[in-house]
């Protein structure tokens, strides 16, 4: 499907920078990347609304654990350019 936006000269010319002959393709990752994190964030607030906030704490150790595990950073890092 065809879509048509505008968007500030600025813009348009990082885009142009960045997309290397391809906006559609770059254009379509960051939709779907901003759709997933807003999903994401209606996700937790739900939860939290569930079982209320996050243990900041908590939230930090497992960061780390995981910010240290090779192959979590690495799946991580594929999911991520998913």
């Amino acid at each position: 499907a065809k879509l048509s936006v505008s968007l500030p000269d600025d813009l348009v010319r990082d885009l142009k920078d960045v997309a290397h002959g391809n906006v559609s393709a770059f254009v379509t990752a960051a939709v779907r990347n901003e759709l997933d994190r807003l999903r994401l964030q209606a996700f937790v607030a739900e939860l939290e609304d569930e079982v209320g906030p996050v243990d900041e704490t908590e939230a930090a150790r497992y960061s780390a654990m995981l910010a240290t595990d090779t192959w979590a950073s690495s799946w991580i890092a594929a999911a991520a350019l998913a």
